[in-house]
């Protein structure tokens, strides 16, 4: 059998298949991914690869609809194939978006199929009233140039070279800022850990109320939950919804969570850290995306947790609660969840505009930021340790304390020792206010870092 036979007999092979896929999944909606490249040589190192990135982002961000996958190649290069557990409109709209939205999205075809009327359909643009597909080297209609053959297969082929080239850069440049901004990630963590009093943590001189941990036990913790961080904020750096982008990182933060687990021996030192500072390093990457005022990424956060008081839903059908799921029930408590689906207010709202700029060094910076927090958070680790009139004290305590200077004066540094002391008699420790004492340490450190009039060139070349 020639070339061109065995090109035609694979077309049509592949063609029967998803015809069968849909058959036999008839109220799925079917997506084929193929190169758009010219000739009948489809398969090169170049081609390949690019199939191979789109495939692993439309696994990565939509996994939650995918029933079933399938890569295979043939004489037509690299085909992939996803059954999606979502009606057909919606997919097309979402494979449309990865055509025009992602860098190397026009080097593909991304078609999308349905079972309807006892037979396979296809869904165009314009049955949703979308445009044509542009060209992409002049940017008139597709469809037009290819039917008058306006380019040469040089000039197409060379599009493929530059834009597969261009991705490679960007790809470089990303991981770069991704390392940046997970290390900043990492100073956050060590430095919350490293403040001192601190009201019954953990700290270089004191395992504080927690007799299964110290100050070393944090940062082993640290350091194995460090490159998830980084790869939630490339998560994160995309144009993909950002509810998607945090499902995706709901699955890296289970994987963190046990590594986690594994470096502690089973104790619980970052737990709370991981869903909070996953979601703003996700947060961080789409804002850096986006090229988006530091301030702006609050309603990234908002919109990337938008249904996650959801969780609670149905708490009396689970045999097993988690301590924020017992004080929902018991409290009414929606803990970091309901912090984080108020776009970490107490944060954006009030830490960061009025500590930014302060002249304190960092460890009196630190202690006087926990202070706000413990005054102002309903820190739902304090009540799981004890119980609602405990966190009422703590309040109040930080309430008096901020009363009369906190770090700023000697009557207040004298009590933060005090309160250090009784707390640890107390077996009290505000532990929610030390994850967001951590976020504090990093979006403060961030917005100096990438969003003063100086640095935001890091950004907006990226």
């Amino acid at each position: 059998m020639d070339f061109i036979s065995a090109f035609l007999f694979d077309r049509d092979k592949r063609v029967a298949y998803q015809e069968d896929l849909l058959k036999k999944n008839k109220d799925k909606t079917l997506v084929t991914i193929r190169i758009n490249y010219p000739g009948i040589e489809k398969s090169n190192y170049i081609t390949d690869d690019i199939v191979n990135i789109i495939y692993n982002d439309i696994l990565t961000y939509y996994g939650k609809f995918i029933v079933f996958e399938d890569k295979y190649k043939n004489k037509e290069g690299i085909i992939a194939h996803f059954l999606f557990d979502l009606d057909f409109v919606n997919v097309k709209k979402e494979m449309i978006n990865v055509e025009e939205e992602h860098i190397l999205g026009r080097c593909l075809d991304i078609d999308v199929y349905a079972y309807k009327k006892d037979k396979v359909i296809g869904i165009s643009r314009s049955d949703l009233f979308k445009k044509p597909r542009k060209c992409f080297i002049c940017d008139l209609d597709a469809k037009l140039c290819s039917r008058a053959q306006t380019h040469t297969m040089e000039e197409i082929k060379n599009y493929f070279e530059v834009a597969y080239k261009e991705y490679k850069e960007m790809e470089k440049e990303i991981d770069s800022l991704s390392y940046e901004v997970s290390q900043e990630a990492f100073k956050a963590m060590i430095s919350e850990v490293s403040t001192f009093p601190s009201f019954g943590l953990v700290s270089p001189v004191s395992s504080g109320s927690h007799k299964d941990m110290d100050y070393y036990t944090f940062l082993n913790s640290a350091i194995t939950i460090t490159p998830f961080l980084k790869e939630m904020f490339k998560i994160g750096y995309s144009y993909y919804l950002p509810e998607y982008i945090f499902d995706v990182i709901r699955n890296i933060g289970k994987e963190c969570e046990e590594k986690m687990f594994e470096a502690t021996n089973n104790i619980n030192t970052h737990k709370g850290m991981i869903f909070l500072m996953g979601i703003c390093m996700s947060a961080i990457g789409k804002n850096m995306y986006y090229k988006n005022e530091f301030y702006e990424m609050q309603e990234i956060i908002k919109s990337m947790v938008k249904n996650i008081l959801d969780d609670f839903k149905d708490l009396h059908k689970k045999e097993k609660l988690t301590h924020g799921e017992k004080l929902y029930l018991d409290y009414g408590f929606t803990g970091i969840r309901g912090q984080v689906q108020d776009g970490l207010a107490v944060l954006f709202d009030h830490i960061i505009y009025e500590y930014e700029n302060s002249k304190l060094k960092e460890n009196d910076l630190y202690i006087q930021i926990l202070i706000e927090l413990m005054a102002r958070v309903e820190d739902s680790t304090i009540v799981y340790r004890h119980d609602i009139d405990i966190l009422r004290k703590v309040q109040e305590d930080a309430k008096n304390l901020l009363s009369i200077g906190g770090v700023f004066t000697k009557e207040g540094r004298d009590k933060c020792h005090e309160l250090e002391k009784d707390y640890i008699d107390l077996n009290i420790s505000p532990g929610g206010c030390a994850d967001l004492l951590a976020i504090s340490i990093l979006l403060i450190n961030i917005k100096k870092k990438f969003y003063n009039d100086l640095n935001k060139k890091n950004i907006t070349e990226n």
